[in-house]
């Protein structure tokens, strides 16, 4: 067996300790680079999230009934801009003002602004919620006083991030309900009509929505002649007439007809009405409105059943015509005519017209099986000599015809 010896080296240091020692060094270095290899810098750390939902902006209050109805979008995000998880449970906060807050003051989360106290509490998840209030005997007795409503949204530990801006109701009595509304298709349009209430100041509006799409005129008829109403609608009924196409409505002063008639239904369509009271009430200065319940609904079928009025100003006059093309007289010799006139229609939906002729106390007879698109027509097969009276009526493009003009009575001329 060999035996290595200790031997010294320049330090007296043997010379196995030395190689150790470089082993140990070299291994130090290497882990100490694989070490700063795997540091890199985080940046600078962020905060820890609060996971607060973020406030409620569009708050929306409608007083019908004895409740108010609230509307507001919950936030899908916290306040520091991150995506909200756990639980939401909304207050509705109900303040009673006493006086008109002042013009130039924010409304809403502010130091000055009362504590939110809750009258209800409800679990929401973001996106579109509603709630109502249901108020207390001594919110819906008269005087009308202004409330303020906020929400304040809470997360799972109970935290926020503070209630909405104020928005505002008015308390005191509703509007009675409209009772009695029936509907009926006519010519003029949907006319609906209601029990009346005597002397009243509330404004009555309607609403309206399409539940059968328009059927398309037959052919022949002008499509397209008249606007598209839209499927749904709210009207202010004034003076007995479904004026306008208001988003809201209402106001003091605009009464209580009994009735209106919806101009804006078109023909083909089916729809539903219900009406509502509207008052206007100034509690505080503020401009609210107090809405009734809603009526029963009523469904109005616009069937096309009824006929255009019948034409007007028939006039006819005697003639003569050559052998033009495309006239009766080829061998160049002049023929007896009546050319007839009358006023055009002033209804869209009139397709064309019809000429009816009759000799002396004979029966009249249509003189042409097509439609006569425009209001004029010549009479080619009149006999010179002979006397004519023509009556003329107006068809719209379902095929109603109107009931017959005036007559227009007039020779054929001699030779």
């Amino acid at each position: 067996m060999h035996i290595c010896r200790n031997r010294r080296l320049g330090g007296g240091q043997p010379e196995e300790l030395t190689a150790l020692a470089g082993r140990v060094m070299r291994l130090a270095v290497a882990f100490s680079l694989t070490i700063l290899a795997g540091c890199a810098s985080p940046g600078v750390p962020l905060p820890p999230s609060l996971k607060l939902p973020e406030v409620v902006d569009d708050l929306a209050v409608t007083r019908v009934g004895d409740q108010v109805r609230l509307h507001w979008t919950t936030p899908a995000k916290t306040t520091d801009g991150r995506a909200f998880t756990g639980a939401i449970t909304a207050e509705i906060c109900r303040e009673t003002v006493a006086a008109p807050p002042p013009a130039t003051q924010v409304q809403g989360a502010s130091a000055a602004a009362p504590p939110c106290s809750p009258v209800a509490r409800l679990a929401v998840k973001p996106g579109a919620s509603e709630s109502a209030d249901p108020l207390p005997t001594s919110l819906t007795a008269a005087p009308a006083r202004l409330l303020a409503y906020r929400v304040q949204l809470r997360n799972s530990r109970g935290r926020t991030a503070g209630p909405s801006a104020a928005v505002f109701a008015a308390s005191g009595p509703a509007p009675d309900p409209v009772q009695g509304l029936r509907g009926k298709a006519s010519k003029q349009g949907a006319e609906l009509e209601w029990r009346a209430v005597g002397a009243s100041v509330d404004a009555v509006e309607l609403d309206r929505t399409a539940v059968e799409p328009p059927v398309e005129p037959a052919a022949g008829g002008k499509i397209g002649a008249a606007p598209k109403p839209p499927a749904e609608a709210r009207f202010l009924a004034r003076g007995g007439v479904a004026a306008g196409a208001a988003a809201a409505g209402g106001g003091a002063g605009a009464g209580d007809a009994g009735g209106a008639i919806d101009r804006t239904a078109q023909t083909g369509t089916t729809y539903r009405y219900t009406a509502q009271r509207v008052r206007t009430v100034l509690p505080g200065g503020h401009r609210v409105e107090v809405r009734s319940l809603p009526s029963a609904t009523v469904t109005v079928a616009m069937l096309d059943v009824f006929p255009p009025d019948p034409p007007t100003g028939l006039v006819a006059s005697p003639g003569f015509v050559g052998g033009e093309p495309g006239s009766q007289a080829l061998d160049h010799t002049p023929r007896p005519a009546i050319d007839l006139s009358w006023e055009p229609a002033i209804e869209p939906r009139v397709a064309g017209y019809r000429v009816y002729r009759r000799e002396g106390e004979g029966t009249a007879r249509r003189l042409s099986s097509e439609l006569i698109p425009v209001p004029a027509y010549r009479d080619l097969t009149v006999e010179a000599g002979r006397r004519y009276t023509y009556r003329v009526t107006a068809v719209d493009g379902a095929g109603n015809e109107s009931a017959l003009s005036g007559e227009a009575t007039e020779s054929a001329p001699a030779k």
